[in-house]
């Protein structure tokens, strides 16, 4: 018997946008209904059932979180994605604490990561409810930064954090991505630099137009600049067609130029004039063409370091950082460390199907005393490596952590980084009274009881799910 195909039902009065998601979905084996407006889809929704449903916000007569609201009462195991290009953050916010939609994407939209939110959302359509209660990633829209907000996680643009510095330097890209002045991105491996500069790029007035990044380390100087400028056939050894460079390319979007200070010398200076000008000359022309783009730079070395090791020149730097960012390394984020580790851990035990299981206190305090050298990227990759080594019916241990991260605890005395007055109870000791009682002492805060019982906010979360006390967070 051939297996029916997963139907997604799509929603949005711009038919350009319908048709540029159904190409895009089309690459999966679909059932796809496209609708103008909500009032139309309704009555569809009413005949027969859909796997999920992704709807615009905006459009003429409901809203689609209010469409959404209609469409639990008829179809409640129907996953529910919301995308919008316009900010109505208050109603999407709610929409998410009522649990009216599952996700919420920014348009416009990168259409592998649709793919990968959508594959997703109809696994866990496929799950039981008590799974997917449990295999459940944390989300939430692109919102406007509250600096004075606790210490959930803010999710901008795939950014995830709580840490005071990142959102300060969150703040500065939504307050100056519109402008087009040069903007530099420094940090250390892995802390996310090109995930930033994409950032700046979807906030900015070019959201709708290419992002094309380069990362221009162990590239000789030919091949560099033919990449940037590009070249006409016979331009040097080798050029055997013409090649469109990169600032063609990216014209009027973004050009990422990453590990910036690794451009030889030779060719900064050509780079300068470029960008002085506007103008460049494919290799192997004589007649410059103009070119309209906005420049992001970043590197694992400051510009300021780079010039007095005299790597990087000097008036280039000031041409390159006009708006600097710095994005601090891991080990500096205490707020994100157990959060993050929650969050990629549960992202990697959704993708392999697995319930997400208790973690032992002792790995929360492996994880926050590791200095994490390669930041964001190697706890994704920790993440990934537990979850291998896990299986569904015992809790998380020091002996599913990865090799390096032990081989440094083991090489220093354990630093205890929780509060005297943490409850001894543990996750799986925890009965519904102990929960109840922690529930009225803290009014129901969720991180007053994480610390209490020296746990995090996930697992009381998923206590809380178990016991049906979440309504009373």
């Amino acid at each position: 018997m051939t297996k029916a195909k997963q139907s997604i039902l799509i929603i949005d009065d711009d038919d350009y946008v319908l048709k540029s998601l159904t190409r895009v979905l089309r690459k999966g084996d679909y059932s796809i209904s496209c609708y103008h407006d909500s009032d139309e889809a309704l009555p569809q929704c009413r005949l027969r059932e859909f796997d999920l449903v992704l709807s615009d916000q905006r459009m003429p007569g409901k809203l689609g979180t209010e469409f959404f609201s209609q469409l639990m009462q008829i179809q409640p195991n129907t996953r529910r994605i919301l995308i919008s290009g316009y900010t109505d953050f208050s109603k999407v916010t709610d929409a998410f604490n009522e649990g009216i939609i599952h996700k919420f994407m920014v348009k416009p939209w990168d259409n592998d990561a649709l793919r990968l939110l959508i594959d997703e959302q109809l696994f866990l359509r496929s799950q039981p409810p008590d799974r997917v209660a449990k295999v459940q990633l944390s989300s939430a829209p692109q919102l406007e930064v509250d600096l004075g907000s606790d210490d959930t996680l803010i999710d901008f643009h795939g950014i995830l954090t709580s840490d005071e510095a990142m959102l300060q330097q969150i703040s500065i890209i939504q307050r100056t991505s519109n402008s087009d002045v040069p903007f530099f991105i420094n940090g250390e491996t892995g802390t996310g630099k090109e995930m930033f500069a994409k950032a700046i790029h979807l906030e900015s007035d070019r959201s709708g137009e290419s992002f094309v990044a380069l990362n221009c380390a162990n590239l000789t100087e030919t091949l560099l600049e033919s990449q940037l400028f590009g070249h006409v056939k016979g331009a040097f050894t080798g050029a055997q067609e013409d090649q469109i460079g990169l600032l063609a390319e990216s014209d009027k979007g973004t050009l990422f130029l990453d590990e910036v200070v690794e451009i030889p010398l030779s060719l900064q200076a050509k780079l300068l004039r470029v960008l002085q000008e506007r103008e460049f000359t494919p290799l192997g022309k004589t007649k410059p063409q103009p070119f309209d783009v906005k420049i992001i730079s970043a590197a694992s070395t400051s510009l300021e370091k780079a010039v007095e090791l005299g790597r990087f020149r000097e008036d280039l730097r000031y041409r390159l950082e006009v708006m600097p960012i710095f994005l601090p390394p891991l080990r500096a984020r205490k707020k994100d460390v157990r959060e993050l580790f929650d969050y990629f851990l549960c992202q990697q035990f959704t993708r392999h199907g697995l319930d997400f299981v208790d973690v032992d206190l002792e790995v929360y305090r492996c994880v926050e005393n590791y200095g994490w050298p390669g930041n964001v990227r190697e706890m994704a990759n920790a993440c990934a490596y537990v979850a291998a080594l896990s299986s569904t019916s015992e809790a998380i241990t020091t002996v599913n952590l990865p090799p390096a991260l032990l081989a440094e605890q083991q090489s220093k005395p354990l630093q205890q980084s929780f509060s005297a007055e943490y409850s001894p109870i543990t996750s799986r000791d925890m009965s519904r009274d102990d929960l109840e009682k922690a529930i009225q002492k803290f009014s129901g805060h969720r991180d007053s009881m994480a610390k209490h019982f020296g746990i995090s906010r996930m697992t009381v979360w998923r206590k809380m799910k178990q016991f049906g006390l979440q309504g009373r967070a």
